[in-house]
């Protein structure tokens, strides 16, 4: 008679070691990749923040470099000491690319913006907003309701442009009516809400600061292309491109198309200052509306960032 023995064997024995050693490293190494994981996130967090710091450090000296230049008097031209390798500035909105470092993976890109080269939001009914307007293909109705709209938000009076009518107390989009003078950028979208498409560009070709006159010099592209017919408009932005557009080459292309006096040949104290700064991953961006009075208390006013 055989008997079998219910003692494991020493074979049995250091199978089942082999397996709790496994199973025991199989732990420690998923453990081991999961804080590898948790660590690699970290410090790609950390670096992410850090980078963000200073691309808002960055952000902030260049704009202070930028007005410091504007206000010195330095207009034409870019200053060498604070952007030593910058392209050639110029005041109608074409992106400046004031430094680059392929190396250190650092862009910072401006674009100044003269507001005596846009359209005043503050005066409406003029040849400017009507020709722009019909050229963004809006009838004589509705440019004449967007004008008398933007009149009522603005003068102190409760009469609508609608004559024997009065002002609503608000828009259609239920903001009260302010009679009182724009003074917000996003006050204007309030009166394109029907046509959306065209908001970014009558944002880009106007402004809610008064303007005495609008200076051609300094206009952006994209007005000079709404003003004039496409050959006289690709004329002027051709030789302004050349630096050879003067105001009386202006003049003698404008002839008889627009009335002397509601053009200006001034670059004015007033800009928007858009900057960009990429720094690795990291891009950020701030609109400034400054005015610049070197002779007051006070030299620079900043009226919004965003």
């Amino acid at each position: 008679m055989y008997y079998f023995s219910s003692k494991p064997t020493m074979h049995s024995q250091k199978g089942v070691a082999l397996i709790q050693v496994l199973l025991i490293s199989a732990i420690i190494s998923i453990l081991a990749i999961r804080f590898s994981l948790t660590a690699r996130d970290q410090i790609e967090t950390a670096t992410s923040f850090e980078q963000r710091v200073k691309a808002t450090q960055l952000l902030k000296s260049t704009q202070s470099k930028i007005i410091y230049t504007l206000l010195t008097g330095e207009i034409l031209s870019q200053d060498k000491d604070a952007f030593p390798n910058s392209e050639a500035w110029n005041y109608y909105g074409k992106p400046i690319v004031l430094f680059k470092d392929e190396n250190e993976l650092i862009t910072i890109i401006t674009r100044i913006q003269s507001n005596a080269g846009l359209l005043s939001q503050r005066y409406v009914n003029t040849p400017f907003w009507h020709k722009a307007l019909s050229q963004l293909n809006y009838s004589e109705n509705e440019i004449e309701k967007i004008q008398g709209e933007l009149k009522d938000w603005q003068d102190r009076d409760t009469d609508s442009w609608l004559i024997g009518n009065a002002e609503p107390d608000v828009l259609e989009n239920g903001q009260p009516y302010r009679n009182q003078a724009i003074q917000l950028p996003q006050e204007i979208n309030w009166f394109f809400s029907e046509t959306p498409e065209n908001i970014n560009i009558i944002k880009n070709i106007s402004t809610p600061y008064a303007m005495p006159g609008l200076n051609f010099m300094y206009a952006p592209d994209l007005l000079l292309s709404l003003m004039f017919d496409a050959d006289l408009a690709l004329e002027l932005i051709s030789q302004r491109e050349q630096q050879e557009l003067t105001n009386v080459t202006i003049m003698s292309l404008l002839g008889d198309l627009y009335d002397d006096e509601i053009i200006s040949f001034s670059l004015g104290n007033k800009f928007k200052v858009i900057t960009q700064v990429t720094l690795g991953d990291v891009k950020l961006q701030e609109t400034m509306e400054i005015q610049l009075q070197p002779r007051k208390t006070e030299p620079v006013l900043v009226f919004s960032r965003y």
